[in-house]
């Protein structure tokens, strides 16, 4: 092979890369351009810091009939969540129905430190968006919802309880309780790794003895002593100390109690195909808790679907990258599982009606 030749490979590539970011770049903006809504940034004050976000107005309406504010689920998600909301900004904005996210505590123009927070502090969080959302003209008297994801699911039913402000939730792959998740992480980590049998029981004892740990308060040192006499080989994939305090303050989150103190309804949705959580085990959960009260409750579990709710067929195999926001940008709506958002979309407009004949009747 010459050397023209051994360079050729390398040409393709970047060749290959330049077409994909030209070609996203043309997506984003064909949406932008096409978007039903007008993306406006507003900030608020949290905490003592600052917290940067989007404020997504439809363009149909000058008054929303609603306002729905997105929590995050785990880790340093900017207020987009990589391109996952935008498609979701965009059924609300064709609805007449407003949106509210932000970037996370130290991600993009948010100050602060994710890390530091608690499930408690992020409800606190949502209380002070609803605040500063409140001092908008268009919004004053509007409902107001929450559409949250995984670890929100610790979240939200916090900010519910605590406030009149909000009308309505959705939540989307939310497990109750932090230890049985960790736990089933395990087991599907195992299971893709081909561990079984006494192998396996030895692992998943060791990864309960690891959580109580954590959970009876040793410190980041303890932790990685434990490690290095007990499986050596992974203390260099061990978690920082900063993560590790994160998990510390929250191992113990447990939404039951949360849950029951509730008074709004709720649209809980789950995918068949979910490897981060026990669906059948959560499902019967938020039934138990709703049993005495079903109407408040609507529990859906769709097929095909991943954590995400986006369909496993096409997307299960992907995490977020160029290549997951390229396919994202071009599926648009029709990347989630099937009937998930007009589900979603029906039930909200469900709850609007009910709202506005409570409010004509009084």
């Amino acid at each position: 092979m010459t050397q023209i030749d051994d360079k050729l490979p390398t040409i393709y590539g970047r060749w290959t890369l330049y077409v994909a970011l030209a070609g996203l770049v043309f997506v984003l903006l064909a949406m932008l351009d096409s978007a039903p809504y007008e993306n406006l940034e507003q900030d608020f004050a949290t905490d003592g810091a600052m917290r940067s976000g989007s404020l997504i107005l439809p363009t149909n309406s000058e008054t929303p009939r609603a306002v729905m504010i997105f929590v995050h689920g785990d880790g340093a998600m900017g207020r987009s969540a990589f391109g996952y909301y935008y498609p979701l900004w965009q059924r609300l904005a064709k609805q007449g129905i407003a949106s509210y996210s932000w970037d996370k505590a130290g991600v993009g123009g948010s100050g602060g430190n994710w890390l530091n927070q608690n499930m408690q502090s992020r409800a606190d969080e949502i209380h002070n968006a609803i605040a500063m959302l409140r001092q908008q003209e268009q919004l004053k008297n509007v409902p107001i919802g929450l559409f949250g994801f995984s670890q929100a699911a610790w979240v939200m039913p916090k900010a519910l309880k605590d406030s009149t402000q909000i009308s309505f939730a959705v939540f989307v792959s939310t497990p109750v309780n932090w230890l049985k998740q960790s736990e089933f992480l395990t087991q599907v980590r195992l299971q893709k790794e081909g561990i079984l049998g006494d192998a396996k029981q030895q692992q998943m004892q060791h990864a309960q003895n690891i959580s109580k740990l954590i959970a009876q308060g040793e410190s980041h040192r303890a932790y990685l002593d434990f490690l290095q006499q007990t499986e050596p080989d992974v203390v260099e994939s061990a978690m920082s100390p900063e993560r590790y305090h994160f998990v510390q303050q929250n191992i113990l989150a447990d939404s039951k109690q949360d849950l029951s103190d509730i008074k709004q309804p709720i649209f809980v949705a789950f995918g068949n195909h979910d490897s981060n959580v026990n669906v059948p085990y959560n499902v019967q959960q938020y039934e138990r808790i709703f049993a005495s009260n079903a109407s408040q409750l609507q529990l859906n579990v769709y097929q095909n679907a991943n954590h995400t709710l986006l369909k496993n067929s096409e997307f299960g195999h992907l995490s977020p990258s160029l290549w997951w926001l390229i396919k994202m940008s071009l599926w648009e709506e029709d990347g989630f599982s099937e009937q998930f958002v007009d589900d979603v979309m029906l039930w909200l407009n469900t709850q609007l009606t009910q709202l506005a004949t409570q409010k004509n009747s009084h």
